[in-house]
């Protein structure tokens, strides 16, 4: 998604990072909060605060600038954690070298962050100081001493270890979530800071997220696209491989061409050869229309081949052939004319370790794309993302889940919390694929966490609770059915009355997968009493 705005100024691009100049650790990373919810700042999403060890407390609240009470000596007495002197009553300011003050902040490379120093969240019901937090050994204690409600995991607790991968929900206020996060994001070399936009928002490539792994991404595909070597994009299925190639392409001096792309898997042996190097008129068949070819169309661009590992054996030979000698190949039906395509090679697989040796080496560099399991920090702005694409293409089932004044999806903090615990196999589709089922599940005009709840990561479901769970509690990997047919999809679209996200959610499959079948088959989206609730594709 592209905006017509940026927040970096000019000011702001050779901005100090306000974090990173208030501690003088050499830590690689530190424990770290993320806002992955606010009921009263929803704009917060995706800020960050650091927690280093150099404060071996931190107190977080509207307003902690107090010494601490007596009631975290008693919350962790009734805890059973009473063990230490960092729980006792202090007369010291939080300002002292002892105690630290939870800020959050949009941490961005330096050079590009806006330099704005950190603050407090809001929230009606959490006190002035809500949590007291100390680091251990084995992880950040966390002592509720409050008046809003902790729940920590989706259970509720008054004193718990904290470690990364752990959600903190103060009930109704705010969810967070802990990670490891670097103090500082190394500076942007190769990555054009115009090509950024707000925070949160998809930069010009479209690709989301404000983590260090897709600020690392950006950099690595912007420094690729400076070269003129062949490129091999790995990475797991729906993390964004083609989103990728095309920022390569956008970035590189081949721009003035379009990409030529194509999935290399889909395409049918008989015809792969003629697809990819062309023939002539009425080669190999009477009748043939005279084809360029994927490699002759590349020419003076790029070529991005998809599932490339997949590549046909009987095509592999001559691929290989064109990669290394200068793009020279000749068309089916002109063996003793040679051609020659100027064109850069992207290929793109989840299987990198099942390729050809001879075939993986005609590329210079690999660039692998995160997957969502590597940053759940950048899940709720994905969720908005997704929802609000829905949304610009008019669908009003959608739109029942936006609120009219800030034009922002509601959304219950606890699917958000379900959908970042949730182990992703086939990541951005996977995403819309659970958002479908909590559309179709959800009465209300706020999107409701899906009934069962989805197993969390490392915690089995009892088998005395399974038989009483609707089946998408079960991982979804035992989900993900084959692609139904077109006449399976025809009668589920007829069944929900052309509704593109119920009949999804009922054939198990994403919204985008339902959408390509029906174009595919031209299918009919057979309207019911309310004709508009089909969604635009």
């Amino acid at each position: 998604m592209k905006t017509a705005h940026s927040d970096i100024s000019p000011s702001a691009r050779t901005a100090p990072n306000p974090l990173a100049e208030q501690f003088d650790s050499t830590e690689a990373d530190v424990l770290a909060l993320v806002v992955l919810w606010s009921a009263r700042e929803p704009s917060r999403v995706g800020e960050v605060a650091l927690l280093p060890a150099e404060y071996p407390v931190w107190l977080f609240g509207r307003d902690p600038e107090q010494p601490i009470t007596e009631s975290v000596q008693r919350t962790s007495a009734a805890s059973g954690f009473a063990d230490s002197e960092e729980v006792r009553p202090s007369s010291s300011s939080p300002a002292s070298r002892a105690q630290g003050v939870v800020r959050f902040v949009r941490q961005r490379p330096d050079g590009v962050s806006s330099g704005e120093p950190p603050r407090a969240l809001a929230g009606e019901s959490i006190s002035r100081l809500q949590l007291h937090m100390s680091h251990r050994e084995e992880g950040l204690f966390t002592q509720n001493v409050g008046r809003c409600a902790l729940l920590v995991n989706g259970q509720p607790t008054q004193a718990a270890m904290i470690h990364p991968g752990d959600t903190l929900y103060l009930r109704n206020q705010l969810l967070l979530l802990c990670i490891r996060r670097p103090i500082r994001l190394q500076p942007l070399r190769a990555y054009p800071r115009d090509r950024l936009r707000d925070f949160g928002i998809p930069d010009v490539d479209g690709m989301i997220g404000e983590s260090p792994a897709m600020w690392h991404l950006r950099e690595r595909l912007a420094a690729c696209a400076r070269s003129d070597q062949n490129v091999l994009v790995v990475g797991e299925s729906g993390s964004g491989k083609e989103l990728a190639a095309q920022a390569i392409h956008a970035m590189s001096v081949r721009r003035d061409k379009p990409l030529v792309a194509d999935n290399i898997s889909a395409i049918p042996s008989s015809l792969a050869v003629a697809l990819l190097f062309g023939n002539k008129r009425n080669f190999p068949n009477p009748g043939m229309e005279e084809r360029v070819g994927l490699i002759g169309a590349a020419d003076g661009s790029m070529l991005f081949l998809d599932e490339i590992g997949d590549m046909p054996e009987e095509v592999q030979p001559m691929f290989l052939r064109v990669a290394e000698r200068n793009g020279e190949y000749f068309r089916l039906g002109e063996e003793g004319r040679i051609r020659r395509s100027d064109f850069r090679l992207i290929g793109a697989t989840n299987r990198p370790e099942r390729m050809r040796y001879e075939l993986k080496r005609r590329f210079q560099r690999e660039i692998r794309v995160p997957s969502l399991n590597e940053r759940k920090e950048d899940i709720p702005l994905l969720i908005r993302h997704l929802l609000e694409v829905q949304a610009r293409q008019g669908d009003p089932n959608v739109l029942s889940f936006f609120d009219p004044q800030t034009q922002r999806p509601r959304v219950h903090p606890l699917l958000i919390e379900q959908l970042v615990r949730h182990t992703y196999v086939t990541n951005v589709s996977e995403v819309e694929f659970l958002l479908g089922h909590a559309m179709a599940e959800s009465a209300g005009d706020v999107l409701t966490p899906i009934r069962g709840a989805l197993p969390q990561q490392g915690r089995p479901m009892r088998p005395e609770l399974a038989p009483h769970l609707p089946l998408h509690t079960a991982p979804l990997r035992r989900l993900v059915p084959a692609i139904p047919s077109p006449e399976r999809a025809q009668q589920a679209l007829d069944d929900a009355q052309g509704n593109v996200v119920r009949a999804a959610a009922s054939l198990g499959i994403s919204r985008h997968q339902l959408n390509r079948i029906i174009r595919r088959h031209a299918l009919e989206k057979k309207r019911g009493p309310r004709s508009s609730s089909a969604i635009s594709s």
